[in-house]
């Protein structure tokens, strides 16, 4: 998906709920969409929606609008055809409100987690800049009076230990920040793929959200009426994360081999043993959809609790490393000084 404008995770969980709303009001497809484009004059996806509009009236497809709009990804775009292909279009766009709802509230998660330690890095260098630029010379110049040789090298000690630290401090910023922005460009999913195999924590976690993003979608479709097997071949060319698509791709193989479902998708690993046992006697009773949406929910609370326990490892870390750093600085000041006074006395 192309950095373009586009609609944001919590504007299109809103729009997907107003257009089911509209739908289950038994309004026509158009009527329902010109009417929540008024919402969205005079502001920068005005054009977009007028395209939307215009399309949709053409057409009557909605998916075939959202793709001409150019606001939408393709997720959704793709969803709304399989809506639409199954008359269930009412209950897909329910289901993607939900969806981008739990996206919303994902990235949320994550940019609170990568706010903090952000925020302890800068104050960190603010701290130690101020240290070696202000406090420091202070000191030197008092220390040099005393034309004492172990006091200059403690003072040299001390300003280059914090000239270090201060070097060190600004490249970890630095790198947060190219972090952020290159997750904003194009090809942020090598980025993300690389990060994730590299940062074993990460990995889980990428583990993690794949599965919640695999059941709740098969989860969906499932409730919108399309077959198992079908599903499946429609959800390998849905993600673009390039390790659930091969696991989707291996159990979809195995299922065509004759293998189970459940047991396919055990095999796969796409999600935890256990959950493969709620997978399977859910399977046996004919409740394959619900299982996948209680699975959904379950590895989104297990995701915000994966990132509030790498927040909380993070931070204090930070905070330590901070004091032990600072505490540095100042005994590197102190001990010539107390080296003086004991010459003094």
């Amino acid at each position: 998906m192309s950095r373009k404008l586009r609609l944001s995770n919590e504007e299109l969980s809103v729009l997907c709920e107003q257009v089911a709303l509209v739908l289950r009001a038994g309004l026509p497809v158009h009527d329902g969409v010109e009417a929540l484009c008024e919402n969205y004059k005079g502001t920068k996806f005005e054009q977009g929606f007028n395209t939307l509009t215009i399309t949709v009236i053409e057409t009557g497809s909605l998916a075939t609008g959202f793709k001409e709009a150019g606001l939408f990804p393709d997720y959704l775009i793709s969803m709304t055809e399989i809506g639409e292909k199954t008359g269930e279009l009412d209950v897909v766009m329910e289901e993607l409100s939900l969806y981008y709802e739990r996206e919303a509230a994902n990235r949320r998660s994550i940019k609170s987690a990568l706010f903090y330690p952000l925020l302890l890095i800068v104050m960190m260098a603010l701290i130690i800049s101020v240290l070696v630029t202000q406090v420091l010379p202070i000191f030197e110049n008092v220390y040099g009076s005393f034309d004492s040789g172990s006091s200059a090298g403690w003072m040299n000690i001390a300003v280059n230990f914090g000239k270090v630290t201060l070097i060190v401090a600004g490249v970890l910023l630095l790198l947060v920040i190219l972090l952020l922005v290159v997750l904003k460009l194009d090809g942020s999913q090598k980025v993300l793929q690389w990060l994730q195999n590299t940062i074993k924590p990460l990995r889980r976690l990428e583990q993690k959200l794949s599965a919640a993003r695999f059941a709740s979608t098969l989860g969906m479709m499932l409730r919108s009426g399309f077959p198992l097997e079908e599903s499946m071949e429609l959800i390998e060319s849905l993600f673009t994360n390039k390790r659930l698509r091969q696991r989707v791709s291996q159990c979809r193989q195995k299922m065509e081999e004759g293998t189970a479902f459940p047991d396919a998708v055990g095999e796969t690993g796409i999600f935890e043993p256990l959950h493969c046992r709620m997978i399977s006697v859910g399977f046996r009773a004919g409740q394959t959809d619900r299982v996948m949406s209680k699975l959904a929910v379950l590895y989104d609370e297990e995701v915000n609790n994966s990132i509030g326990h790498l927040v909380s490892i993070i931070e204090p870390s930070l905070v330590a490393l901070m004091s032990v750093i600072i505490g540095a600085i100042l005994m590197s000041v102190m001990l010539p000084l107390l080296s003086i006074m004991s010459s003094i006395g």
